[in-house]
């Protein structure tokens, strides 16, 4: 844990108890501040030290001691803008208390270098790998923030700090001034809660706010948004930026020549390392380049990246491989919870039975019709299902609606044994909040069904062979 002695004796208030909020009260309570808590839904944990609380959010009625309150920590669900201002925050800017987050708290309180890492798709896994890389390297690092660990929670220790940021975080971000940042592409997700396009691109494109001349960005070139920040970073002379591509050897960046990742900084082209087959297909070679961008900008030879991207497994959940029954492969891509993210998917499988569906985020399934002639068949789930299975009927997609998940898994088994398919995928292109907790609760539904049918084989097979 993170101590915050700049915040001894100081007077906190804690907005939001989730994992992050506990883990910036775990750290205020040890540091001796004086706290404040207030969350929507009540008090799950012992609090010490602390102000008058109010436990839900239906008023503005703090008590006069929350006027004197030296800042405000906000979680990352807790709304500043949109689609209204909570109102804790609304208290704070009324009172012109400031207004921070546990990313600020960290960089305060630890001297860094801190690797930052965003984008709509593709974060979590360029995190991970960093993290793997300078832990294979014997390097100190803590890798956490929206990925994994809360902040707060990593050791002083720790001489690097790997965060992967969402652009909740982003948006509450003060600080900033990254060491080494990576943007990694942008496409329209979150548009509620940032009001529009505009909203949530200016949340991701602070990750390279209050730069310094020594600081790194790294950004992807494979999509228009990120196309047009790189140029207004070239074009206001930064003198660190890195382009990175999965299709093509950017000018001065890294990127891909067939199957070849290829450094091409100092204007000549360096082989570094053929593609991995664990994580395989466009999104992830640009994945790939941007972790060998942040990780060789912060010490780490070409070898020790090439080393540790071998013994890489990938992350749960992320196009990954349960098992193959029949000779078909069954394929967990729960966080595919928006329709860029199951594209990709859709790219790199063939001939395959699909289960997708859940609680559709702004753009629909059209945007996925191009890969309709790839699916056998598809089952859905979830509030999706009744619109989507409309749409794919119309384009002519043989595809039914299931009751749940499990059904959806035994119903694509017993069609994977009629048609000759090669896959079966869930990629349910919807956040999976209308029927489970999270994607892992959903992927690890999904493994569960999965191998509950092979061992049924396995076990049919041991009766009639004894």
């Amino acid at each position: 844990m993170i101590l915050l002695e700049s915040y001894r004796n100081k007077r906190v208030g804690v907005i939001g108890l989730g994992k992050t909020g506990s883990a910036v009260l775990d750290s205020l309570q040890a540091s001796g501040a004086i706290i404040g808590v207030y969350d929507d839904f009540g008090l799950g944990k012992n609090v010490t030290g602390k102000l008058s609380l109010l436990y839900s959010g239906e008023n503005d009625s703090f008590s006069d001691d929350w006027k004197s309150l030296d800042c405000i920590v906000v979680s990352p669900g807790i709304h500043l803008l949109w689609p209204q201002t909570h109102p804790a925050v609304r208290f704070a800017n009324r009172h012109n208390i400031p207004v921070v987050n546990d990313i600020d708290l960290l960089q305060q309180n630890t001297s860094g270098p801190h690797i930052c890492i965003s984008g709509t798709n593709g974060k979590s896994t360029v995190t991970a790998l960093i993290g793997h890389v300078f832990e294979a390297s014997g390097r100190k690092s803590f890798t956490g923030g929206n990925f994994g660990v809360p902040a707060l929670l990593s050791s002083p220790d720790n001489d690097f700090h790997i965060l992967e940021l969402s652009s909740y975080q982003l948006e509450s971000c003060n600080i900033l001034g990254f060491d080494t940042a990576v943007l990694l592409n942008i496409t329209p997700d979150h548009l509620t809660r940032h009001g529009g396009i505009n909203g949530y691109i200016a949340a991701k494109q602070k990750i390279f706010a209050n730069f310094r001349s020594t600081s790194n960005a790294i950004i992807g070139v494979d999509d228009y948004h990120c196309c047009q920040i790189k140029n207004f970073l070239t074009t206001v002379n930064h003198p660190n930026v890195v382009p990175i591509s999965g299709k093509y050897v950017p000018d001065c960046g890294i990127g891909w020549s067939v199957d070849a990742l290829v450094d091409n900084r100092k204007g000549v082209s360096n082989f570094v390392c053929a593609r991995s087959e664990v994580l395989d297909g466009l999104h992830n070679r640009q994945n790939i380049a941007a972790a060998y961008a942040a990780c060789v900008l912060n010490g780490v030879d070409k070898r020790e990246f090439c080393d540790a991207l071998l013994s890489f497994g990938g992350l749960h959940h992320r196009q990954e491989l349960v098992t193959t029954i029949n000779g078909v492969k069954y394929i967990n891509d729960s966080k595919a919870t928006n329709v860029q993210s199951a594209e990709q998917a859709l790219l790199r499988f063939d001939n395959l039975i699909w289960i997708l569906g859940g609680l559709p985020k702004e753009e629909g399934i059209e945007k996925l019709i191009n890969y309709f002639p790839k699916v056998k068949y598809a089952f859905l789930i979830g509030k999706a299902a009744d619109n989507w299975y409309k749409i794919m009927r119309s384009y002519r997609v043989k595809c039914e609606i299931a009751k749940s998940l499990e059904m959806a898994v035994y119903n694509a088994y017993k069609m994977s044994k009629l048609m000759e398919v090669e896959t079966v995928l869930l990629s349910p292109a919807c956040a999976s909040f209308d029927q489970f907790k999270n994607f892992e609760e959903r992927g690890d539904l999904f493994k569960k069904f999965v191998m509950g049918i092979e061992t049924k084989i396995k076990n049919s097979s041991k009766s009639q062979r004894e």
